[in-house]
């Protein structure tokens, strides 16, 4: 099979590496620039046939594509550093650049792009913003689409766009840029990214507190900590606390990690009222073995069998505690202070957990494996049109398949 203009040909590659679940591509294509993959996108129009992106597959991985699979498009060859302006704290990337290729970058010049997901060095720049992706620093840095400044992308006809700027004072008009994330490659490839940067913070800390149920569960502990600007504390099971560092396991029920990114001065004041309200922790980390274990807290969020992702108004460990005596909860990452609770039941539970966690609060954004539950009043319905109108606007020829859980 190939494209109307012979680029199937030309940057085909096995398809067998694109499989979603039982599905596997006609074709395969990775383009060399952006103009290929324009080019991929107007014949692909042209041929009738539905397109899905990719990046590193981290997120694609449990996903089903919503609209057919005809051809998968690897955008990871585009992965190069364009611009990078550190006194204006701006870098400008090609999607298929990694998180962790721009991490180090970054690092030699004491700077941070503060994005995460799930195996960063798998993961790129598109996809982390196709999926506006984040994992326990979300809350005191924001989500993707918070420091994204300009893209250029593609349009399903092949047209080359942009929206948005390189610098914060050059980002004007609409910005169509901020609606490609968490559209899941639904509404338009994107080909570059400006994002804005931080300097790196003077001081890491982690400290790391083994815990029992009835100890999450008592809320004066926490009493203290929304009050304070902690990068994360972190919320893990046994089972799924078994993937980090051996520096930072202990032995117990579950794992409280508190994370100070901070000048020296306030990181010090910062984890004396972490101990006081907690206690000495059981092991204390710094520097760069805090940026490992951080890592390690967002490869956590992706792990086998059926999941669930939810989120909640909840910012402290409390709203844990009726569901902590149970077997399953060795399997959840809770990134408190962010909402955002991701769990791994046994399938045979799923549908009753998530009824149970919908009476306490929290609302599943996302979910696989047997799950009959439909939230009555979830967020997403009442957008649905809205999503439709800008999808016919921007892939009219309905060619691109996002991903779907």
């Amino acid at each position: 099979m190939s494209l109307a203009t012979g680029l199937g040909r030309e940057r085909a590659v096995t398809t067998d590496a694109y499989r979603l679940g039982h599905l596997e591509p006609r074709l395969a294509l990775k383009p060399a620039s952006a103009e290929e993959a324009a080019e991929a996108l107007r014949a692909a129009a042209q041929d009738q046939l539905a397109v899905v992106l990719w990046g590193g597959g981290t997120r694609l991985e449990r996903t089903l594509p919503a609209r057919g699979y005809d051809v998968a498009m690897d955008l990871s060859g585009l992965d190069r550093i364009l611009e990078y302006e550190p006194e204006d704290l701006t870098i400008t990337a090609q999607c298929g650049a990694t998180l962790s290729t721009l991490a180090t970058t970054l690092r030699a010049r004491g700077q941070e792009l503060p994005l995460e997901s799930p195996h960063a060095d798998r993961a790129t720049l598109g996809g982390t913003l196709a999926w506006n992706g984040s994992g326990p620093r979300r809350r005191r840095f924001g989500a993707p689409v918070d420091r994204l400044l300009g893209a250029r992308f593609a349009l399903s006809d092949g047209t080359l766009a942009r929206a948005g700027g390189k610098v914060v004072k050059n980002v004007a008009g609409h910005p169509v840029h901020r609606l490609l994330c968490g559209s899941r490659g639904g509404l338009a490839a994107i080909l570059e990214a400006s994002l804005k940067l931080l300097p790196s913070p003077e001081t890491r800390v982690a400290l790391v507190y083994g815990m029992k149920d009835w100890e999450i569960g008592e809320a004066t502990r926490w009493k203290t900590l929304p009050r304070l600007e902690l990068s994360f504390t972190t919320v893990m099971g046994s089972a799924a606390a078994s993937g980090l560092p051996e520096s930072s396991r202990v032995d117990a029920p579950f794992l409280v990690v508190v994370g100070i990114e901070e000048d020296r001065a306030w990181a010090a004041e910062q984890e004396k009222h972490v101990v006081a309200a907690l206690g000495a922790p059981a092991a204390r980390l710094e520097g760069d073995a805090v940026v490992g274990l951080t890592q390690s807290l967002a490869d956590a969020e992706h792990q086998t069998g059926a999941h669930l992702t939810l989120t909640s108004a909840h910012l402290d460990p409390v709203a844990l505690a009726p569901f902590l005596g149970r077997g399953e909860a060795s399997r959840l990452v809770y990134h408190a202070p962010a909402g955002r609770l991701h769990w791994y039941p046994d399938e045979e539970v799923v549908t009753s957990l998530v009824l149970e966690l919908h009476q306490a609060g929290f609302r599943a954004i996302e979910k696989s494996g047997k799950v009959a539950f439909q939230d009555p009043i979830s967020p997403q319905a009442a957008i649905t049109p809205l999503r439709e109108r800008i999808q016919r606007a921007l892939d009219p020829a309905g060619v691109l398949s996002p991903a779907q859980l």
